[in-house]
């Protein structure tokens, strides 16, 4: 079997080359810095360079409570205008420049070039197909999507986007990496939106719509979400939250009647519940669903309802909403 070529799992240190000093390529240099890695990050402008370290300074303020460390971590961030100067030694790449597909293209061809076959090559994309940045590489196996979710120093979790003729390995070498800088990473197979912005914005159109017909108001429609999804979400994501407080034989019902009701084929049920359905894996009430549960139903529903009182209760306590001074 050949050998993978970047190796089983990522190095624990080593060179990364960010290329971008825009704001995200701030968040991402200063990460990689941060956790021990010898980061030096490229921009053709030279005043982006020499703005780094004052446009960084709050990231960093956030990672290290000592402020000597905090300048230190900066000060040890290199700053180069020459790409090829800039990935000598690398053994990754990471491109955070403007959001134009022409000009990720010609990067990534111009990097596909001048880098050893070795170094991994990743994209900070919002928008666009691994498949497409990587049009004009020759070496498209070694292609990454790796995205931050903004801020990305304080969310935890990064998007991991691959095309489907990309390495397995990759993909698993890429979640070790952000593992290694203390982020969760979330594997999609390429698609408009990837995986956060595509439930984001699902959620986000039907609220438009709402809001378009006069159905509810903002306020509304806030509330509604900070206090009933939003905790649960918080607490457990959505699939685990369904188990927790739905049979599926319900979930299967209601979606079904939303599309009967607006002949909307977003809502029609999909085989994935269906099959559940089938197999009368319904949540926790039979002990199976999406999520196995190895406790009683009694004893999760305790459990489930003690965690959300205490969130819930927190929020009232901190008043979030007010503390932003918005009306």
């Amino acid at each position: 079997m050949k050998e993978f070529a970047f190796g089983t799992e990522p190095p624990g240190s080593g060179r990364i080359c960010v290329v971008g000093a825009g704001f995200m390529g701030c968040v991402i240099a200063t990460l990689y810095a941060h956790h021990g890695y010898d980061t030096v990050i490229c921009d053709s402008n030279q005043t982006m360079l020499d703005t780094y370290a004052e446009r960084a300074r709050p990231i960093a303020a956030g990672l290290v409570e000592d402020s000597d460390a905090s300048e230190a971590m900066l000060a040890g961030v290199t700053l180069e205008p020459d790409l090829a100067s800039a990935i000598e030694g690398a053994f990754l790449v990471h491109e955070a420049v403007q959001e134009s597909l022409e000009v990720k293209q010609a990067l990534f061809a111009e990097l596909d070039r001048i880098c050893p076959e070795n170094v991994v090559l990743a994209t900070n994309t919002s928008s666009f197909l691994i498949s497409d940045i990587a049009a004009q590489m020759t070496r498209k196996e070694r292609m990454m999507g790796i995205h931050y979710v903004t801020p990305g120093h304080i969310v935890p979790v990064i998007e991991l986007i691959h095309a489907a003729d990309t390495p397995a390995e990759l993909v698993a070498w890429s979640r070790m990496l952000v593992q290694n800088i203390e982020h969760v990473g979330v594997a999609i197979l390429e698609r408009p939106g990837f995986l956060v912005n595509r439930i984001q914005f699902a959620m986000l159109t039907e609220i438009y719509r709402l809001m378009d017909e006069g159905l509810a108001t903002r306020d509304d429609i806030d509330d509604a979400v900070r206090l009933s999804l939003g905790p649960r979400l918080a607490l457990w994501g959505p699939l685990l939250t369904e188990d927790l407080i739905v049979s599926k034989k319900t979930a299967l019902a209601v979606t079904n009647s939303i599309y009967e009701q607006t002949g909307d084929e977003n809502y029609k049920g999909r085989k994935v519940l269906e099959d559940l359905v089938e197999q009368n894996n319904l949540g926790a009430i039979t002990g199976q669903g999406w999520y196995k549960f190895n406790n009683s139903p009694e004893a999760v529903v305790e459990t489930r309802d003690a965690q959300l009182r205490a969130l819930l209760a927190w929020l009232e306590e901190t008043d979030p909403v007010r503390s932003l001074n918005v009306s």
